[in-house]
C-alpha cells in the first residue's frame, strides 16, 4: 500500500481564486481561437483547408503533450508546469493579436503569416496541455477522498465558464476588432497566471519519500474502463455539437440563420446546465464517484433518446438541457474514479492519460457526427444512446475505493473548502 504524505494544509481562498480564474482565461483563449480562426483565415488569405489543417495538426499537439506533461507533474511539481500552461498561451495569444494587426495592414505575406499562425498554434496548443495534469493532480492533492468528485466539478466549472466567455468574446468583440480580442484575453489570462504564480502552493507530495511495495503509480489495466468513458462521452458530446445546428435544417425545417441562432442556444443552455451541476449541485450530493458516473450516463442517455423524439425546437432545448446536467454527473464522477484509483505520485500522469483520451475523442465527435447525420435521421442520437449505455454499464463494473486505506490512492486529504 502507498504510504500517505503528510496532509497538507487546505489552500485558502486566494490560491482557489487564482486557480479558477487561471482556468477560466486559459480555456477561453482555446474557446476564442477555435471560433475565430476560421472565419479570421479567410480575411487573411488563406483558404479554409490551410486553416482546417492548421487547427488539426495544432491540436494533435496538445494530444502528444498531456501525457509528458503528467509526467513532468511528478518530477517538477504541479506548480510549474501548471504556470507554463498559462504563460505560454498567454504570450501566444499577444503574438497572435500583433500578427493580425500586421497582416491586416499588410505588413507581412498571407503565407509568412500562415506559417506563423501555425508555429503560434503549436506553442499554444502544446503548452496548455499541461493544464489539465497540473491542475488535476493539484486537486486531488488538496482535496480529502470523499469529496474528490466535488473538487474535479471545480475544474468542470472553470473550463465551461472559460468556454462560453470566449464565445461571447468572439461574438461581441472578434468580428469587428479580432486583434483586440486575442490581446484582451491574452492580458486577462497574464494576470491569472500571476495571480497563481503568487497565491498558488506546490502540493506536489515529498520525491523522497518511502516507495510503494506494491502495484505502480498508474495502474492502467485498472484504469481502462473510465479512459474509454471518457472517450465515448466526450466523442458523443462532439457528435451532438456537430449535428445540431444541420439537424435543424435537415429534419426541422429551420432555415440556415436560425438553424444556426437555435443550435447556438441549445448548446449554450447545454453547456450552461453543465456548469450549473459542477459547480452547484454537485457539492449538494453525497454520493460514490460509481453513483455520479452511472446516473450521469443513464440520465444523458435518456436526455438524448429526447432528442431523438423531440418535435421541435422547445422539446429539443430541454432535453439538451438535461443531457448537459447528465454530463455535469458524469464527468466529476469519472475524473474522481480515476483520481481515487491513483497513486498520490501518480496523480499527474493519471490525467495527462486521460487527457489523450479526451483528445481523440474531441477529434473524432465531429467527423462522426457528420457521417452519422448524412446516414440517416436517427443515426447520430442512436450511437449517442449506445455510448452513454456503454459508459454506464463500465461504471457500473468499477468499484472505486470510497475510505482512506482501501486503495492506491489511500491519502487523507484536506477539504476542498478554503481556511478562512
Amino acid at each position: 500500500m502507498d504510504t500517505p504524505s503528510p496532509a497538507l494544509p487546505s489552500p485558502g481562498l486566494a490560491a482557489r481564486s487564482a486557480l479558477f480564474l487561471g482556468l477560466v482565461f486559459k480555456a477561453s483563449g482555446m474557446s476564442l481561437a477555435v471560433i475565430l480562426l476560421p472565419p479570421l483565415g479567410r480575411r487573411m488569405g488563406f483558404s479554409d483547408l490551410e486553416t482546417g489543417m492548421v487547427m488539426s495538426i495544432s491540436a494533435l499537439a496538445g494530444i502528444v503533450m498531456a501525457p509528458v506533461w503528467g509526467m513532468l507533474t511528478e518530477r517538477i511539481g504541479r506548480k510549474p508546469v501548471l504556470l507554463l500552461g498559462l504563460f505560454a498561451p498567454a504570450a501566444c495569444l499577444a503574438l497572435t493579436a500583433v500578427l493580425v494587426d500586421l497582416r491586416f495592414s499588410m505588413s507581412v505575406t498571407a503565407g509568412a503569416t500562415l506559417a506563423a499562425v501555425f508555429v503560434i498554434r503549436l506553442f499554444q496548443t502544446g503548452f496548455s496541455g499541461s493544464v489539465i495534469p497540473a491542475a488535476q493532480a493539484h486537486m486531488a492533492d488538496t482535496t480529502h477522498r470523499r469529496r474528490r468528485v466535488q473538487g474535479m466539478g471545480f475544474l468542470g466549472a472553470a473550463f465551461g465558464l472559460g468556454a462560453i466567455l470566449g464565445g461571447m468574446v468572439a461574438w461581441r468583440i472578434g468580428g469587428e476588432a479580432p486583434a483586440l480580442s486575442f490581446a484582451l484575453v491574452a492580458a486577462l489570462l497574464l494576470l491569472a497566471a500571476t495571480g497563481a504564480w503568487l497565491y498558488l502552493p506546490e502540493t506536489a507530495p515529498p520525491r523522497d519519500r518511502p516507495a510503494s511495495t506494491t502495484g505502480t503509480r498508474v495502474n492502467v489495466k485498472g484504469l481502462w474502463p473510465h479512459f474509454l468513458v471518457t472517450l465515448l462521452a466526450v466523442a458523443a458530446y462532439g457528435v451532438m455539437q456537430q449535428v445540431m445546428a444541420i439537424r435543424l435544417q435537415d429534419y426541422y425545417q429551420a432555415g440556415p440563420v436560425q438553424s444556426v441562432s437555435q443550435a447556438g442556444s441549445i448548446l449554450a443552455a447545454a453547456a450552461l446546465c453543465m456548469i450549473f451541476v459542477q459547480g452547484v449541485v454537485i457539492w449538494r450530493l453525497n454520493w460514490t464517484p460509481r453513483a455520479f458516473l452511472v446516473r450521469g450516463s443513464l440520465l444523458a442517455m435518456l436526455a438524448l433518446l429526447g432528442v431523438w423524439a423531440a418535435p421541435g425546437h422547445v422539446s429539443i432545448l430541454i432535453s439538451m438541457m438535461v443531457f448537459g446536467a447528465g454530463l455535469g454527473l458524469l464527468f466529476p464522477g469519472n475524473l474522481g474514479a480515476i483520481s481515487l484509483q491513483t497513486r498520490a505520485d501518480g496523480q499527474g500522469r493519471a490525467a495527462g492519460i486521460n487527457a489523450v483520451f479526451q483528445g481523440f475523442g474531441m477529434a473524432c465527435g465531429p467527423i462522426l457526427g457528420a457521417l452519422l447525420n448524412a446516414l440517416s435521421f436517427g443515426a447520430a442520437p442512436a450511437f449517442c444512446v449506445a455510448a452513454f449505455l456503454a459508459a454506464a454499464v463500465l461504471g457500473a463494473c468499477r468499484q472505486v475505493p470510497a475510505e482512506p486505506g482501501t486503495g492506491p490512492a489511500a491519502n487523507d486529504k484536506p477539504s476542498l473548502e478554503p481556511q478562512q
